[in-house]
């Protein structure tokens, strides 16, 4: 049965200026260009920083020739600090809480969850991830360890609601590659 669009309530939904901010070029494919002077902000916005991390790591996720998955914040469950919901084409949400937790740790949670939605083997995985964290660190120049916050990194997945057409399981990050 094919899935039916969703429709949102017109008060559900926002609009969102994506032109670049007044005397700033945009740069198409220069992600982090855009995501250097807020990432290397501490205090800026978290949300902002994560908006801006999500962006440059699509565009090299996307360079590598990678699915991109969709990137989404905080998770559904209060329970979770990220999760992975796939639906059934095989489309990918990587949902990471922002608010309350180290920068790092939020970055490595999304670099994890490209490497688990791509599927990716050992090896190519552990290139994928190098090659993410090079670009993170090199788009700022925030402390942001290369292999990501210490202690092992778990996922459950998303979605609590039980929507149809999406397929949900738990991964164990680590176990991913």
């Amino acid at each position: 049965m094919p899935a039916t669009p969703r429709t949102h309530p017109p008060a559900a939904l926002r609009l969102v200026d994506a032109s670049p901010a007044r005397g700033r070029s945009h740069r198409a494919g220069s992600s982090s260009a855009t995501a250097a002077g807020v990432l290397s902000d501490s205090s800026a916005d978290p949300s902002g920083r994560f908006v801006l991390t999500a962006r440059a790591l699509a565009a090299v996720s996307r360079e590598m020739g990678l699915n991109v998955p969709s990137f989404q914040s905080p998770p559904r469950s209060d329970q979770l600090d990220r999760s992975i919901q796939r639906d059934v084409h095989g489309d990918c949400v990587v949902a990471v809480r922002v608010r309350g937790r180290p920068f790092a740790a939020v970055v490595a949670d999304a670099i994890e969850g490209i490497v688990v939605c791509n599927q990716l083997e050992a090896s190519a995985a552990a290139a994928v991830r190098d090659e993410l964290w090079r670009e993170i660190e090199g788009s700022h120049d925030a402390a942001v360890p290369a292999s990501g916050p210490a202690g092992p990194r778990t996922a459950a997945s998303a979605s609590a609601y039980g929507e149809p057409g999406t397929h949900e399981e738990p991964y164990s990050l680590d176990e991913a590659a």
